[in-house]
C-alpha cells in the first residue's frame, strides 16, 4: 500500500502529531508512506516539500522578497499539490488544509483522480473559512458578515460567502472520505450542507502510552499545574480563561509551568503572583513527556477544540486533567472518573473545578490513574493506526 500524507507544516500541533504517527505506523507495517509538507525552512530526509528545499531556505532569509517575487510560494505549492492527482499513491490522506498552500479547485482536482481521505482537525472544510464556528450557524445556510473577521483562518477580508459557495460547487458532490477524530465533529460534518453526502468515519486520535507514563511518585512539597498551548497569544486557545481560573486559587505551594509559543509573555503575566516556569515551545517529545511526568494537574481551557492530542498525553501521564467542556474533550474525559470538566466554558467554572482538584490529593491521584486506564482501553496510537489502515484498505477495495 502506498499512502501520501499531506499537511501544511511538519511540526506544530495535533495535526502534525497524527500525521507523524500514521507515517511511523505505515512504515512499521511494511507499507510505503510519503510526507508532503507545504511550509518550512528545512526538511529532513523522507519529507517531500511542496516548495523546493533551496527556495524554502531563501524564503526564510534576507532574500525573502526577491524569492517571493520570482518564485511565488503559493503558485509553486498549489501546482505541486495538484500534481498529486498523477502520483502513484493508492490513497492521499490530507490533513490541515485552509487554502493557504493550494486552492479549493486543486483539492477538487486531486479528489476527482485519487482516493482521498481528509482528516478534519477542525471545521474549515464545511464552513466559509473559520476553523471553529463558536456558535455561529451561518455556514449551515449562507456565510457572510463573519463574526471572526480578522482572526485565523478567516483573515481581514470577508470572503466567507464566496468560499462557502465554492466548497458547495466543487467539493460537496465528490466521493470524499472524512475522518473525524471526535463524534462531535463527525455529527457537525454530516449535518452540514457541504458535507452531508460525504462518507464520515470517526477515528479517535491516539497516544503512545509507553512514551507518556507516570513517574513513581510526584512531589509532595508543592502542586505543579501544567498548561500546554500551541500559541498563548491566540485568543481561541483559551489563555484568558486559564488566567481567570488561576486567579481564584491560593498561589502558596503551587507551581505553574507554561509550554508553547509566546509562553514567555504569558508567564510574565503570572510571575508576580505565582512561582511560574516558562518552558517555551517544546519540540522534543521526550522533553514534553518529562513535563507531564512532573505535573500534578493539567489545565486545559481552549474554547474551540476537536479531540486534542495534548489532553490524551496528559491522561497517559496520569495527570489529573481539569478542562473546559469543549468539542471532543467531553468524549476523552469522563467527568468525575477520569478527570474534571467545568460546567461551562468560562474562567470561573474552570476555576471551581481546579479548586476541587487542589483540595483533594487522593482524588487527583485516583483521576490520573483512571485517565491512563481510559487511554489504554480506547485511545492508543496503535489502535488509531489500525483503524486508518482498515479504512485505507476499504477505500482501495471500493472499485
Amino acid at each position: 500500500m502506498k499512502v501520501a500524507l499531506v499537511n501544511n507544516q511538519l511540526q506544530l500541533g495535533g495535526a502534525e502529531t497524527v500525521m507523524h504517527q500514521l507515517h511511523k505506523g505505515l512504515l512499521g507495517e511494511g507499507h510505503e508512506s510519503r510526507l508532503y509538507v507545504a511550509g518550512g525552512k528545512t526538511y529532513p530526509r523522507g519529507v517531500a516539500p511542496l516548495y523546493p528545499r533551496l527556495l524554502s531556505r531563501l524564503d526564510h532569509s534576507r532574500f525573502h522578497s526577491l524569492t517571493e517575487r520570482l518564485f511565488p510560494r503559493y503558485a509553486w505549492t498549489d501546482r505541486r499539490f495538484r500534481g498529486l492527482a498523477q502520483d502513484d499513491a493508492d490513497v492521499v490522506n490530507l490533513h490541515n488544509f485552509h487554502g493557504n498552500y493550494a486552492s479549493i479547485a486543486s483539492l477538487a482536482h486531486v479528489a476527482a483522480h485519487k482516493k482521498l481521505v481528509w482528516t478534519f482537525h477542525a471545521l474549515w472544510g464545511v464552513t466559509g473559512g473559520c476553523d471553529h464556528p463558536r456558535g455561529c450557524l451561518r455556514y449551515q445556510e449562507k456565510c457572510g458578515a463573519c463574526p471572526q473577521l480578522g482572526q485565523w483562518a478567516v483573515g481581514p477580508v470577508d470572503h466567507t460567502a464566496q468560499q462557502l459557495q465554492e466548497k458547495l460547487d466543487r467539493l460537496s458532490a465528490l466521493p470524499l472520505h472524512i475522518v473525524a477524530p471526535s463524534r462531535w465533529l463527525a455529527d457537525i460534518v454530516r449535518a452540514s450542507q457541504v458535507g452531508r453526502s460525504w462518507k464520515v468515519h470517526s477515528i479517535p486520535n491516539g497516544v503512545d502510552p509507553a512514551q507518556f507514563s507516570a513517574p513513581a511518585e510526584r512531589s509532595a512539597d508543592r502542586v505543579t499545574i501544567l498548561v500546554v498551548n500551541r500559541d498563548f497569544a491566540d485568543e481561541q486557545k483559551g489563555y484568558g480563561i486559564v488566567k481567570q481560573a488561576l486567579s481564584m486559587i491560593d498561589p502558596a505551594g503551587k507551581r505553574i509551568v507554561l509550554a508553547g509559543h509566546a509562553s514567555g509573555p504569558a508567564a510574565d503575566a503570572l510571575s508576580h503572583t505565582f512561582d511560574c516556569r516558562d518552558a517555551g515551545y517544546v519540540r522534543d517529545r521526550d522533553a514534553l513527556a518529562r513535563l507531564f511526568a512532573e505535573a500534578d494537574i493539567f489545565l486545559f481551557a481552549s474554547p474551540a477544540e476537536n479531540f486534542p492530542c495534548v489532553v490524551l498525553e496528559a491522561m497517559a501521564s496520569e495527570c489529573c486533567v481539569v478542562a473546559t467542556p469543549t468539542g471532543g474533550v467531553v468524549e476523552q474525559i469522563e467527568h468525575g472518573h477520569s478527570g474534571l470538566l467545568a460546567t461551562v466554558i468560562s474562567g470561573e467554572a474552570l476555576g471551581e473545578s481546579l479548586l476541587a482538584a487542589l483540595a483533594d490529593g487522593a482524588l487527583r491521584r485516583q483521576l490520573g490513574q483512571a485517565a491512563r486506564e481510559r487511554v489504554l482501553a480506547h485511545f492508543t496510537e496503535a489502535r488509531m493506526v489500525r483503524s486508518y489502515l482498515d479504512l485505507y484498505r476499504e477505500i482501495i477495495d471500493e472499485d
